[in-house]
C-alpha cells in the first residue's frame, strides 16, 4: 500500500519538485515576477489615461469616483480638489511617458521573468539553458504572449459583474451557484491555457501536448483557487491603519508571487514525470540519477533499512 502510494504520479512529481531544487527556482522566479509587476502597473495607468481622453468616458469615470468616495465629493463642493481626480488627470496627460517606461520595463523584467521560468523548468527534466540570444528571443515572445493572454484572463476575473450588465440573459446567471462556477470555470480555462504555453514553449525540449496537458490544468485551477483566496486581504486589513495597509499590501504580493512560482514549477514537474519517457532534452543537463520522482521512494526505503 505504501509502495504504491509512493509511486503514484502526484507523490513521484512531488519528489522531483525537492530533488530539482522546485522551491528555490520558484523563488527566483517569484522575485522576478515581483519586479515585472511594476511595468504591468504602468500599462494599466497608460491605458486608464488613453481612455480618460475621451471627454465622456472622462465624465463617467469622475463621477463614478466621486460617487464611490464621499469625501472626494464633499472636497469638490467646497472648491477644494481630490487628490483621485487629481491623479486621474495627471495619468492623462502623461499616459505617452507611462507607456512608454511600461512597455520598455516590461520588456526588460518580462526578458528576465521568462528566462528564470525557463532555468527553473529546464531542471526538471533536466535540460540546458538555450543560449543568452534564443533565450531573451524566446523571453521577449512570450512576454509578448503573455500580454496577450493575460487580458481574458482579467477579464475572467470580473465575469459576474459583467454578466449583470448584460440585459436578457437568464436570472441565474446574475449571482448564485451558477453564476459563480461559470466565472471559476472561465477562469480555470484561461489560466490553463497560458499555463499551457508555457509549459510547451519554455523547456529547451520537443514538448507534446499530451505530455503538458495534465501540468496545464493542475496549475490554471491552483492559480484560480489562489486568486479567489487572495481578495479575502482586503477584508481583513479595512479597519487597519493607513500604513499597516501599505506594509501588508507589498507582504501579500510577495507571498502571492511566491505561491504562484511555486505552482508554475509544480505544474512543470507533474509535466516531467508525465513526459520522462518521451523525446529527450535538445540539449541535455546533468544526469538524471535521483533527479526522477520514484528516487523519494528508494530513499524512504534506504532511510527505513538504516534505522
Amino acid at each position: 500500500m505504501k509502495d504504491r502510494l509512493f509511486r503514484s504520479l502526484p507523490v513521484r512529481a512531488i519528489g522531483r519538485f525537492l530533488n530539482a531544487q522546485g522551491p528555490n527556482w520558484g523563488t527566483i522566479i517569484a522575485w522576478n515576477l515581483f519586479f515585472a509587476f511594476f511595468p504591468m502597473v504602468f500599462l494599466v495607468i497608460s491605458a486608464v489615461g488613453l481612455a480618460l481622453h475621451d471627454p465622456s468616458t472622462r465624465a463617467t469615470i469622475q463621477q463614478q469616483v466621486l460617487a464611490a468616495f464621499p469625501s472626494c465629493q464633499a472636497k469638490q463642493s467646497s472648491g477644494g480638489s481630490c487628490e483621485l481626480i487629481t491623479a486621474l488627470n495627471d495619468f492623462r496627460r502623461s499616459s505617452g511617458l507611462f507607456a512608454i517606461v511600461g512597455v520598455l520595463g516590461l520588456l526588460w523584467s518580462g526578458a528576465s521573468l521568462f528566462s528564470a521560468i525557463e532555468n527553473g523548468l529546464n531542471s526538471l527534466y533536466p535540460c540546458k539553458s538555450r543560449d543568452f540570444l534564443q533565450q531573451k528571443l524566446m523571453a521577449i515572445g512570450m512576454v509578448v504572449v503573455f500580454i496577450v493572454m493575460a487580458l481574458p484572463l482579467l477579464l475572467s476575473g470580473s465575469l459576474l459583474s459583467l454578466l449583470q450588465s448584460i440585459p436578457g440573459l437568464p436570472g441565474f446567471l446574475h449571482g448564485g451557484v451558477a453564476g459563480i462556477l461559470l466565472q471559476v470555470s472561465a477562469g480555470i480555462v484561461d489560466a490553463s491555457l497560458l499555463f499551457g504555453i508555457i509549459y510547451y514553449v519554455v523547456p529547451h525540449r520537443k514538448q507534446h501536448v499530451r505530455d503538458i496537458v495534465a501540468g496545464a490544468i493542475a496549475a490554471g485551477v491552483l492559480f484560480e483557487t489562489l486568486t479567489l483566496v487572495f481578495p479575502l486581504y482586503f477584508k481583513l486589513v479595512t479597519n487597519a491603519p493607513q500604513w499597516g495597509q501599505t506594509f501588508g499590501l507589498v507582504f501579500v504580493l510577495l507571498f502571492y508571487f511566491f505561491l504562484l512560482s511555486q505552482i508554475i514549477v509544480l505544474g512543470g514537474a507533474l509535466n516531467a514525470e508525465i513526459g520522462r519517457d518521451a523525446e529527450s532534452c535538445d540539449a541535455p543537463g546533468l544526469p538524471a540519477g535521483g533527479l526522477d520522482g520514484e528516487a523519494l521512494l528508494k530513499e524512504r526505503a534506504v532511510g527505513s533499512a538504516t534505522r
